[in-house]
């Protein structure tokens, strides 16, 4: 590719997260942005692939793009613009939405690669805006950065008042084998694990949602304005990305599934009584056969 130490000095200072790839989607450049929003470093892409599971973008079912719906084979093979929403997959593990644009290269007339633009499409969080807060009247689980339960007690009704009291969906979500993963490669891993978990959720919410740690490796989600085909698309989702990721943990990459029960808070219900609900609708997911989404 003759232009690519060009392209280099142009990308570097770019804001926007940027990496080459030739015909064949070797890795030839990676931008500091990149790195940041993916957490791989240049050295750890830069003449690799973009398949050999660093990004490992996913859409919104789980279904993976590096060997079928990739923007860049798209980009390259058809010489076209393409842009896309997808989830990549950060080093740590977590799941990030992204806008993905691939730009063919062409010199002399033919195709010779590729350039891929992203930029993190996270929805800013309610919660995340508020952390800084909170953290001072410990409302946050230092380990996940997710609410802590006594939330629940102490600020859910003044955040519905703001937001809402009508049309609430919980998600109940349960880590599972968690107990393995601690008895097998000790705690250190199972909080890598719940960290990763917690994340992935996080990012994908509206502003207004809300994600508690609720006990151990238990973690519900309090949905906002939804129908109970929005809450299951959401659950759906979640399980799906979730059980598509891969925690590396001492350069060992581990599966991890979780478990959803979902249910919507009924007339004059307490979220209490809605939470106990998809406690036990998450139960029934267990004794199913886990990794899946269980409605009651």
């Amino acid at each position: 590719m003759e232009q690519l130490e060009q392209y280099k000095r142009v990308f570097e200072s770019f804001h926007e997260a940027i990496y080459i790839v030739n015909k064949d989607r070797k890795i030839l450049y990676f931008n500091p942005i990149a790195s940041l929003i993916s957490g791989f470093s240049q050295e750890e892409t830069e003449g690799f692939f973009c398949y050999d599971n660093i990004l490992n973008h996913v859409d919104e079912k789980g279904k993976n793009l590096c060997f079928s719906g990739c923007p860049l084979t798209h980009a390259i093979r058809e010489n076209v613009v393409t842009d896309h929403i997808v989830y990549l997959h950060h080093k740590l593990g977590y799941r990030v939405r992204v806008h993905v644009r691939a730009i063919p290269i062409i010199e002399d007339g033919d195709v010779v690669g590729a350039i891929e633009v992203f930029t993190d499409d996270t929805e800013k969080n309610l919660m995340q805006e508020e952390i800084a807060l909170l953290k001072q009247m410990s409302f946050i689980d230092p380990l996940t950065g997710l609410y802590q339960r006594r939330f629940l007690t102490d600020r859910l009704d003044g955040h519905l008042d703001l937001h809402g009291h009508s049309n609430i969906g919980i998600l109940f979500i349960d880590i599972d084998n968690f107990k393995t993963f601690n008895d097998t490669f000790g705690h250190d891993y199972g909080d890598v694990v719940l960290r990763t978990v917690a994340k992935t959720i996080l990012y994908q919410l509206k502003q207004k949602d809300v994600v508690v740690r609720y006990g151990g490796e238990e973690i519900v989600v309090i949905l906002l304005d939804v129908s109970e085909e929005n809450m299951l698309n959401v659950a759906e989702m979640l399980c799906a990305l979730i059980a598509q990721s891969h925690i590396r943990y001492q350069e060992h990459p581990m599966k991890v599934t979780v478990s959803i029960g979902a249910t919507l808070v009924k007339n004059q219900e307490q979220i209490k009584e809605a939470i106990k609900r998809a406690d036990q609708a998450m139960y029934r997911a267990k004794k199913q056969g886990k990794n899946q989404v269980c409605l009651l």
